[in-house]
This record gives C-alpha cells, structure tokens and sequence, in this order.
C-alpha cells in the first residue's frame, strides 16, 4: 500500500504531464488521467512501473496509437471481470515505455483514437464512464475508485479548462527570439500564451507558422507593442507580465 509522501509525490510528478498531454491532444480530462493512473499503478507503486507502465495499456493489435510507442511490451498476469463479481486470471501484454511522459501521451493517443470515439468531451464523471463503457476495462469497481480517488485529492484542481491551474503554463519560458520558422517546445509556450490571453483555440503544436504569425501580430497590438511578428525580450516579457 502506497504510503501519503508516495502518493503525493506520484501525483505532483504525472499532473503536469496529463495536462500537457491534453493541452496537445485534447478530449480527456486531466483528472481522469491522474485518476486512473493511480488506480491503475497503486500510486506508482506496482511493479508494472519499472515498465514505465502506469495506465495499463494493452498492445491489443499493435495498430492502434503508435505515435508515443515503439512497440515494446511485458506480460503479466492480470485479473478480468467479464462477470460482474467473478474475477479472471489471464496473461497479458502490456504497453512499456520509456519514460512516464510517453505512457501519459499514449494514454491520451488511445482514447482520441476510433476506439473510444464514444468519450466525448464531457463532465469528468460521465467522461469516466464512457471509458469503462467502450472497454478500457472490465473492472466494475474501478470507475467509482477513480472517482474517490478524484474526490479525495481533489484532482479536478488539474482540468485547465475548470480551475485556476489554466493559467499554469507547463511548457518553459523561450530565451531566444522566436519567429515565422521557428519549432519546439518555446513555440508551444507561445502558442499557449495566445491561447490564454487572446482567448484563441490556436493548436499547440510547437510550429510556428502562418496562424501563430498573425496570432503574434494581434497579440502584440493587444500589448502595444510594435508589431513585427517576432517574439524577443519586449514581446516575451510583456506576455509574461500580462494577467487575464
């Protein structure tokens, strides 16, 4: 059983990866992700983890959600509840990743895929649902668990688009100008920034190309700024500054 530092520490390190898995990949709500994750690893306790495997993915056919996987995989013995109240033991291949990072990113990859075209973007506990209902798991007991688990830790302080933890920006501040051309993850800090202040649904995807280009230019005659399309020390700092 997980210990309360063992807990707090799991959940403080897979927060911001759920909620920069769904500022890039949308739908499931942050909370959900941390939720099950806890469920699914017993806090980062269980020994799938040493697989980097804290949501239980299966490989299935191996087709589906590979962008954030490279095909790896362990087998473990789990328990299956095709039967409510009668638990099966069956082996099972299980995803493996690098880094908790990637396991978060396919979690978010599987349920945007056709599989669970049924989860729609909806309130956290119909969004639960809908998850058992399309077959992430035959557990009758695991939604209400994630569920409490939400309750209890008070996970929904995670879901950007219902808390203050929107004005959080999970990516890190640039220190060189950026511009039309630029790529990474300095982009998706801006990217994210225009979101924030312009009120915008500008896809983050850390290109900056001709959509971020007349973003930058709105939002720098929003600042008062001159209106050159680059991103430097004046523009960068003025975005920093601003409060919505």
């Amino acid at each position: 059983m997980a210990s309360s530092e063992q807990v707090k520490k799991f959940i403080t390190e897979i927060a911001p990866l759920a909620q920069k898995a769904y500022l890039e990949l949308g739908k499931i709500h942050p909370s959900i992700c941390i939720g099950m994750a806890c469920v699914e690893s017993s806090y980062g306790t269980a020994g799938s983890c040493k697989y980097h495997s804290y949501l239980g993915q299966k490989v299935g056919t191996g087709k589906t959600a590979t962008k954030y996987w490279n095909g790896t995989f362990f087998t473990s013995k789990t328990k299956e509840e095709y039967t409510v109240g009668t638990h099966t033991v069956i082996k099972a291949a299980f995803r493996s990743f690098p880094s908790m990072e990637l396991c978060v990113f396919n979690y978010y990859e599987l349920l945007n895929s056709s599989v669970y075209k049924k989860v729609t973007k909806t309130q956290y506990r119909a969004q639960m649902q809908q998850i058992k209902d399309c077959g992430y798991m035959t557990s009758s007991t695991e939604c209400n668990s994630v569920l409490n688990i939400i309750a209890k830790y008070n996970l929904t302080q995670y879901d950007l688009e219902d808390s203050g933890a929107a004005a959080v920006n999970p990516y890190k501040v640039p220190t060189a100008t950026l511009k039309k051309g630029s790529k990474g993850s300095s982009v998706k800090w801006l990217q994210y920034e225009i979101n924030r202040i312009l009120g915008l649904t500008l896809v983050i995807d850390g290109s900056f190309g001709n959509n971020t280009l007349a973003a930058v230019l709105a939002l720098q005659k929003k600042l008062n700024l001159e209106q050159d399309g680059k991103v430097g020390p004046l523009t960068r700092e003025a975005i920093i500054e601003f409060k919505t």
